[in-house]
């Protein structure tokens, strides 16, 4: 089985059992390094970076190496390239460390040496990027780099490229804080280790049992109750996750097969776990890298970014819970038995929420209060910490065990979510390093301002035609790469075009960040939506068509933020809770519509009434509001009139 076909099928290489104790002791090695430079400061750029994107493009090597020896799939000679190859990426990396000072000198001349090391950095970056998330960007940016070398020997007219030499190519690729060790690396060493980190240990001590037990409690009793649950464990999980297919993996495991067994249709289970799970990275207060990558490209503070996406998470969730609850209702599906209801206690006990919720309070604390966001992560890394070590002794399941040994649990659970922390970061290393080739040739070529320029000629300047050419842009350019990686190449292409027709840079970047993580449950290719259908043993186009149904609502959510600025917490509270408010409504609306059941099974002219409604309610204009809220207050009346059976939930 290939990479390509693991990821669709939801096991990915870099999710197995692999490795000796010495792989293991080397992820832990470096996230440590990252926590130490996150409290005490950075290292000089030339040696943080390069020790960030080796560890990524090396570790993959390594990575493939010892999952090939467990499965006994590849040969001696084949284990021994992938080592040989993981060491030449830390060489090429551990070269510019040794090499910075004369690479800082504008008079440096490049020898045979450094052009090979150079031009290994590349392809080796390439071919990390290819054995953890697929083709499609390694091409992309292998493309890339021949338009950037050879373009001008190849094209003429506007599209050609300035000449370049290979020493200009060795400096703009490798010896220098651009290209590999650009902007992306920076934030991934300097931020993105920090949280992925924070959020393995929360998974690691215990937080997956909290959030499906706290989820349980919540939603189970009501329509469709173990849909809901899955809904509310997935935003909670993934906010601390901010991968939409570990998110499937990790909750859908649990979900998935509750759903099933009390007669939930596969198809269904799946694609309520695969919807849910995507917006994980969008749910605040920690989000996925791209909103770290989001908060550098505009300069402001993450808290920012945080801030304007609890609307949109809010809405999308909104979403998600009203197609589960209608659908259920349509279908008479029966909610979590009384037997498996969890109580409070199991929850809310201080063994319980203290190691969750205090790590949790401290990152916001300290991110509102001005820190950096890696010393906000790393405080919380030491609250929970702490929290783990007070704790542990007094709790139910482990007061018997005695101090010593509790303590040595928790180091144990430190430990593995250390390396667990390490393995997730080999792939974000390596994808930040492939994409930054990309958008360093984009912009050294000025390719990116063309780009950019011919869709906001082909928009004829009108606005919604450029949203919606960027709406597909970014949903096409992240079928086959994670979140990250197409929100950086949209936002490099198509954001500038809808900043140049007068939208904020938030709210263009928000938008294409919005339809990147919507890639992931958009056929043809869609990640989330291969793991969840994996899971379910469903038909993929099955669950692919039921999760367009149960997400139809969240593909217009994006245009109601450009047009009501509210939802993004811009304007007084006022404008704030009126946009919300409109957009919940037609969110509704067109949650019904699509659906085709509220209070009874909708007609056909019913539903389009509804999706008519939403229609008027999308257009930010005060009597659009007036007409919209009536006409839509009119449907819920005659519905409501009905008066037909809703049926009661089974105890």
């Amino acid at each position: 089985m290939t990479s390509g076909e693991m990821r669709r099928a939801g096991e990915t290489p870099l999710r197995e059992p692999r490795g000796a104790l010495a792989l293991k002791v080397l992820f832990a090695a470096f996230v440590a390094l990252h926590f130490y430079t996150a409290l005490f400061g950075q290292f000089d750029p030339l040696v943080q970076r390069p020790i960030f994107v080796g560890f990524g493009i090396g570790g993959a090597f390594f990575l493939y190496a010892a999952r090939a020896s467990r499965t006994g799939r590849r040969s001696s000679a084949e284990l021994a390239i992938d080592i040989a190859l993981g060491l030449l990426a830390f060489g090429v990396c551990l070269y510019v460390i040794v090499n910075r000072d004369r690479f800082a000198d504008i008079m440096v001349r490049y020898g045979p040496l450094d052009k090979a090391a150079g031009l290994l950095a590349v392809l080796l970056t390439l071919e990390a990027a290819r054995r953890v998330i697929g083709w499609f960007l390694p091409l992309l940016a292998l493309f890339t780099v021949i338009y950037f070398y050879f373009g001008y020997d190849l094209i003429d007219g506007n599209w050609r490229p300035p000449r370049v030499s290979a020493r200009t190519a060795v400096e703009t690729f490798y010896s220098s804080t651009t290209g590999i060790f650009g902007y992306l690396a920076d934030i991934g060493a300097r931020v993105i280790v920090i949280y992925v980190l924070f959020g393995a240990l929360l998974l690691s001590t215990g937080a997956t049992d909290v959030f499906m037990k706290m989820a349980t409690w919540i939603a189970g009793r009501s329509f469709g109750g173990p849909a809901k649950v899955c809904a509310l464990s997935s935003a909670m999980f993934g906010t601390v996750t901010g991968s939409a297919v570990a998110n499937v993996m990790a909750t859908g495991s649990i979900t998935i097969p509750t759903m099933k067994r009390l007669r939930y249709p596969p198809a269904f289970a799946g694609a309520v776990e695969a919807v849910a799970s995507s917006a994980g990275q969008l749910t605040p207060p920690i989000m996925g890298a791209a909103a770290f990558i989001m908060a550098e490209f505009l300069n402001v503070p993450y808290t920012q970014i945080a801030i304007a996406a609890i609307g949109p998470a809010f809405l999308y969730y909104l979403a998600v819970w009203l197609g589960v609850d209608l659908y259920a209702r349509r279908a008479g599906l029966q909610p979590t038995p009384r037997s498996e209801m969890p109580g409070p206690a199991d929850f809310l006990a201080p063994d319980k929420s203290i190691p969750l919720f205090v790590p949790i309070g401290t990152l916001i604390y300290f991110l509102f209060d001005g820190y950096t966001p890696s010393f906000a992560g790393a405080a919380a890394i030491i609250a929970l910490i702490l929290a783990c070590l007070v704790v542990r002794p007094f709790a139910r399941e482990t007061r018997a065990q005695g101090l010593a040994a509790c303590w040595v649990g928790v180091a144990r659970d430190v430990f593995d979510g250390m390396v667990e922390a390490g393995r997730a970061l080999v792939m974000i290393a390596a994808l930040l390093a492939c994409a930054a080739i990309v958008v360093k040739v984009l912009t050294a070529t000025g390719a990116g301002v063309k780009i950019s320029n011919l869709l906001f000629s082909v928009s004829g300047q009108g606005l919604i035609v450029a949203l919606l050419l960027a709406a597909v842009l970014a949903i096409v350019l992240g079928m086959d790469v994670p979140t990250t990686a197409s929100y950086v190449l949209a936002a490099a292409i198509a954001a500038p075009s809808l900043v140049r027709l007068g939208l904020p840079e938030m709210t263009a970047h928000l938008f294409v960040f919005y339809y990147a993580i919507l890639s992931a449950i958009t056929p043809p290719v869609c990640a989330s939506v291969y793991a969840a259908a994996a899971l379910a043993g469903a038909n993929f186009w099955k669950v692919a068509g039921r999760a367009l149904m149960l997400a139809g609502a969240v593909y217009v959510v994006p245009f109601l933020f450009v047009f009501r600025p509210g939802i993004l917490a811009q304007g007084g509270a006022g404008a704030v809770i009126h946009d919300l408010g409109i957009a919940s409504a037609a969110v509704f609306a067109v949650s019904v519509g699509l659906t085709g059941w509220f209070r009874g099974r909708l007609s056909f002219v019913g539903r389009g009434l509804f999706l008519a409604a939403a229609a008027v309610l999308f257009y930010a204009a005060p009597m659009a509001d007036i007409i919209g809220g009536v006409a839509l207050l009119g449907l819920l009346a005659w519905r409501l009139l009905r008066a037909e059976p809703q049926g009661i939930p089974s105890r």
